[in-house]
């Protein structure tokens, strides 16, 4: 009996043992033989199911006889491969890319490169085709209206533009997102980075994907990848060169009063005598021909015939003619780019170098040279050594004055009637003292003081070469299957040396010689206390940063599991110098200089006042270091179910000891769900749908702040000749980097047939801890409020991004909408003045409003009760009550609770709409950008500006000028005289403020590839040439003024820059 029950038992294991076997296999892919990782496996009968390993291998158990293997993978077409028992041997599976589908996309934090399916965080990634869509000497501009939840504010930044992610994170620091290039944070001037050497840029917009960077991801992260070498990898040459051309600057958009109206407010301020402080100042200031000519008449020496006629023969002149006849150009930007790469076994290379050279349309100019090497070379079987350089050499020059950038005597702009030239091109003065003085003075012995403003230029020359060198040295050793050991290093050296040379001719050394000219009319010597030459003004500037990293890391995938694992440290520091010298007597044949004496103060020679010359000699130092430790993981359960962390301690010198003990470890924790992966899902229409979750915390470090108590000198005082230093910072000790703290919910899908995909987004930010001014005891000292991390804001938004694809036959047809809600509010801020006038902004660039329950910039302006039908007086609302009391409508009478908030001041809502058409070679892309629900306010006349300054606005032409003008203009009258009250309250009133919602007309690109075979016997394996149209206009806008938006600020006078077209091909061989 004991043996039968052997036998039974012994032939029931050979039967189960028949009726399941392991199937063994790897995965590659087809074009390449490449192992593809984390590919989808399963049995459609019996469920089981694995994922491959990194080297595409996989095991999985058959246990029913008959199963079909469903093998599929993002962006590869999907095999069924039948399989029965017994089973023996091994699958070599194979996968074709699914072309109808986007390439695999990969994120890269700049710690670790992971594909995006594997990642619960939220990303936006633009590779290298969509980025090339559009042609630029810089590379974030590329960005703007086709990364998803970015955007682009110029009206923030004098001169420049503030990219954000997802809106605002801080109040009062630091703006601007982290740049990281190539796994460490980039120092240098971002204009340094050739944008044809970009191979794709990740943006990380929530905790979970930035909070690995730590202090310094509270703004998010914009991740620059570089192109790079492989192994084993055929020699091959790419080149790109395009040229581009763009229109002159549209001068028209400035809206300035014209020269028939200025001269009749010329005739009307000089019939009241305004000038008179003018004709008979000490100063001698120069006078427009206008008040010449009227002086003339006064004086008998003009009859009043005369003087209509040359009056009238001013008021034909428009000098914006002789700008655009002599001054302004057509740009040009001219860009070459050339890549060799290779590799072999044990080693890979790349050598690329670019050239780009610009020149604007007021001639100035902006040249780069790029040359970079990178390497891999496998030193042994699991040691990889990558080192690479990169090396920028760039020069900025200056070009020709522009029409805002001329100015008349003193204060006074340039007037509207100016001639720059005469018929035969020669320049034509314009007067900065009384041509009666300038023409006597001196007697002979002074230089010319006469001032030309078409030719000035050429002897005020400012360059600024500059020098980057990027050096990055890598080593990667396996330790074991999965685990990797990474040392990186990084230094980079920057070095920039502007100098400003106003030569002898330049009418700014003439003139400061001539004032500190001393004559002794008796014995006729003349002493130069400036001495005659040119004046050199040198500002250099210097960064220099080490950076070191060691890392572990582990990525393994077995059976139904995959774990992803990251520790590390690094220590960075960043030393910034800077000096600032002037020189004066300067020979830039000779190489020679004179000397001044700063110790004595000069009289004037106009005026007779003393004062010292200026020999301002500055030095300046900061020293900056961090140092860091991070860690994060991440696991995968049947590519269902996944969940990250991370964590990381920053410490900083800026904060000192105890803030750095102190300091709460940042984090980040995230979940997703492949709900499309479950055995019940049975949505054939819907076949990827996967929920994400995420919170964590970030910072915002700025770097100008310290908790400790800094001085500076500030060089030998010119009266004791002694060293003196000022107060930089207070002590603060209590002060630390901010923090901000994001949710974020996502889900991914996508239908079937690709016909349609995306992602949305809702999430959370909480800035805590904020720079903002709070109370602090006035017996102290230092005033009654102090910078603290007293603020604290929330932002709340959406991001969604949908791809479609419309069409699949020979014209295929494919669409991206990205859109993005964003609206940010201030909960917590101390405010020291609540006077309605801190918070009312006329146009321009937009100011710091900080109102708690408001957005951080919001539009407020005065309530408006129209104009006075007796004299076109603006009329507000004091106390409830219509007023003209405007001292006290602009004054402390009038505080927040009384004025009107209009909105905010950048859009809450923004996007694009990009459309994608291609048939056969040709390819054609048109990007649609929208802002919408935002408020702008629009420039108007100010006539205490026109009167002191000669600034006036066109809408001068719509002015209140008699009863009944009230009921068809908003205009406020001429009064006399001025009152600069009035005009505040006017241009600060809420009939000024405009909706800025508008929609854009971004780019246009086309192109057409030629590429060998199909019966084209060509030399190279690919030729594209393309066009794009840039800066189209505007489509529509809510303000029926005509304006755009983005440019409207009357601080500036920037026009919408005109519209550019380029021409490139690509060759690779």
């Amino acid at each position: 009996m004991k043996i039968t029950s052997i036998v039974c038992l012994f032939l029931l294991l050979m039967g189960t043992a028949r009726s399941q076997s392991t199937v063994r296999g790897h995965v590659r892919d087809a074009t390449n033989d490449r192992p593809i990782e984390n590919v989808q496996l399963h049995f459609s009968v019996s469920g089981k199911q694995t994922i491959s390993k990194q080297d595409g291998s996989f095991t999985i158990l058959l246990t029913v006889p008959a199963d079909t293997l469903v093998v599929t993978q993002l962006n590869y077409k999907t095999r069924r491969i039948p399989v029965r028992l017994p089973f023996s041997g091994s699958l070599s599976i194979t996968l074709e890319p699914d072309m109808s589908n986007l390439e695999e996309v990969i994120v890269n934090t700049g710690y670790q490169q992971l594909p995006k399916e594997r990642a619960t965080g939220s990303f936006a990634v633009v590779n290298r085709s969509l980025y090339n869509q559009q042609v630029s000497t810089d590379v974030l501009s590329r960005l703007d209206g086709v990364a998803n939840g970015f955007i682009a504010d110029k009206k923030t930044q004098q001169g420049g533009v503030n990219y954000t992610i997802r809106g605002l994170s801080t109040i009062q620091g630091p703006r601007q997102p982290l740049i990281v290039l190539d796994n460490f944070p980039y120092e240098g001037d971002i204009n340094n980075i050739n944008p044809n050497d970009v191979e794709s840029v990740t943006l990380l917009k929530d905790a979970a994907a930035a909070s690995i960077w730590g202090s310094r991801a509270g703004n998010g992260v914009i991740v620059i990848t570089t192109r790079k070498s492989r192994l084993n990898q055929p020699l091959s040459v790419e080149f790109n060169a395009n040229f581009t051309f763009a229109g002159k600057t549209d001068l028209g958009a400035i809206r300035r009063i014209g020269s028939p109206d200025y001269i009749d407010v010329e005739r009307f301020l000089y019939d009241k005598g305004y000038y008179a402080s003018n004709i008979s100042s000490s100063s001698r200031p120069g006078l427009s021909p206008v008040i010449e000519i009227l002086l003339k008449k006064t004086a008998g020496t003009l009859s009043s015939v005369q003087a209509d006629a040359q009056l009238n023969a001013l008021k034909s002149i428009d000098v914006r003619n002789d700008f655009n006849k002599y001054v302004y150009q057509q740009a040009t930007r001219q860009q070459y780019a050339v890549t060799l790469k290779g590799g072999s076994n044990n080693m890979a290379w790349l050598l690329s170098a670019g050239y780009d050279k610009n020149l604007t349309d007021l001639a100035a100019s902006y040249t780069r040279a790029n040359l970079r090497w990178e390497s891999n070379y496998r030193v042994a079987k699991n040691t990889m050594i990558n080192a690479g350089i990169y090396l920028t050499q760039s020069n900025t020059g200056s070009g020709r004055n522009g029409y805002l950038d001329i100015s008349g005597a003193g204060a006074y702009k340039l007037y509207p009637y100016a001639q720059l030239a005469d018929n035969n091109g020669n320049a034509l003065t314009i007067d900065k003292l009384r041509r009666s003085y300038t023409d006597t003075a001196g007697g002979g012995r002074l230089l010319d003081w006469n001032y030309y403003p078409l030719n000035d230029y050429r002897y005020n020359t400012t360059s600024t070469p500059a020098q980057d060198v990027l050096i990055n040295l890598a080593i990667q050793h396996k330790l074991f299957a999965g685990l990797t050991a990474d040392i990186k290093y990084q230094y980079e050296k920057q070095q920039s040396n502007q100098s400003l040379l106003q030569g002898l001719n330049s009418y700014a050394a003439r003139d400061l010689i001539n004032r500190y000219t001393q004559i002794n009319y008796v014995t006729g010597d003349v002493v130069n206390r400036v001495p005659i030459g040119a004046i050199l003004t040198n500002n250099n500037s210097q960064t220099e940063s080490h950076s070191i990293r060691g890392q572990l890391g582990f990525d393994r995938s077995w059976n139904e599991h995959a774990v992803t694992l990251l520790a590390g440290a690094e220590y960075r520091q960043t030393d910034l110098t800077g000096s600032f010298f002037r020189t004066y007597g300067y020979d830039e044949q000779l190489m020679v200089a004179g000397n001044v004496d700063p110790t004595t103060a000069y009289p004037d020679f106009v005026t007779g006042t003393k004062s010292f010359i200026g020999t301002t000699n500055v030095f300046s130092g900061r020293y900056n270091r961090f140092i860091s430790f991070f860690g994060n993981g991440a696991y995968t359960y049947k590519g269902k179910y996944t969940i990250s962390g991370s964590l990381r301690k920053d410490a900083s010198n800026m904060f000192g000891v105890n803030t750095n003990e102190k300091w709460t470890p940042l984090f980040s924790s995230g979940i997703t769900w492949d709900v499309s992966r479950e055995s019940f899902y049975r949505l054939k229409a819907l076949p990827y749908l996967k929920f994400r979750l995420t919170y964590g915390s970030s910072g915002n470090a700025d770097q100008s702040k310290s908790s400790v108590l800094t001085i500076a000198y500030s060089g030998a005082s010119p009266y004791t000749q002694t060293q003196y230093a000022v107060i930089g910072q207070y002590p603060n000790p209590e002060l630390r980097w901010e923090k901000v703290n994001m949710l974020n919910a996502g889900v991914d899908f996508r239908l079937k047939s690709e016909r349609l995909s995306g992602t949305i987004e809702y999430y959370v930010k909480q800035g805590r801890d904020l720079f903002g001014a709070d109370q602090i005891d006035y017996t102290t000292g230092v005033g009654t409020s102090i910078i603290k991390n007293a603020a604290n804001m929330t932002v709340k938004g959406l991001d969604i991004e949908l791809s479609s694809l419309n069409t699949t036959g020979k014209i295929k047809w494919s669409t991206t909408l990205n859109f993005s809600y964003n609206e940010d509010k201030i909960t917590k801020l101390f405010l020291s003045n609540k006077q309605g006038s801190a918070f009312v902004g006329g146009p321009g660039l937009l100011s710091l409003t900080r109102v708690e329950g408001n957005p951080v910039y919001g539009i407020y302006s005065y309530r408006w009760a129209g104009l006075d039908p007796a004299n076109g007086d603006p009329m507000g609302y004091l106390n409830g009550q219509v007023s003209k009391n405007y001292t006290n409508l602009t004054g402390a009478a009038t505080q927040l609770s009384d004025i009107v908030y209009n909105g905010r001041a950048l859009p809450a809502v923004f996007g694009a709409i990009r459309n994608t058409l291609t048939y056969r070679a040709f390819s054609l892309s048109a990007n649609i950008t929208y802002k919408f629900n935002y408020y702008f306010k629009k420039e108007s006349i100010n006539y205490s500006q026109l009167f002191s300054t000669g600034t006036g606005h066109s809408d001068y032409e719509k002015r209140w000028q008699q009863p009944g003008d009230e009921l068809k203009t908003d205009v406020i009258s001429m009064p006399y005289p001025s009152n600069s009250a009035r005009d505040a309250f006017y241009n600060g009133s809420e009939i000024l403020v405009r909706k800025g919602d508008h929609i854009r007309l971004q780019y246009i690109s086309l192109s057409y590839e030629f590429k060998k075979g199909a019966g084209l016997p060509l030399p190279f394996q690919r030729l594209q040439c393309y066009m794009t149209m840039n800066n189209i206009g505007i489509l529509w806008r809510a303000n029926k003024d005509g304006l755009d938006p983005d440019y409207h600020t009357a601080t500036t006078a920037v026009p919408p820059p005109p519209m550019s077209l380029s021409l490139g091909l690509r060759v690779a061989f």
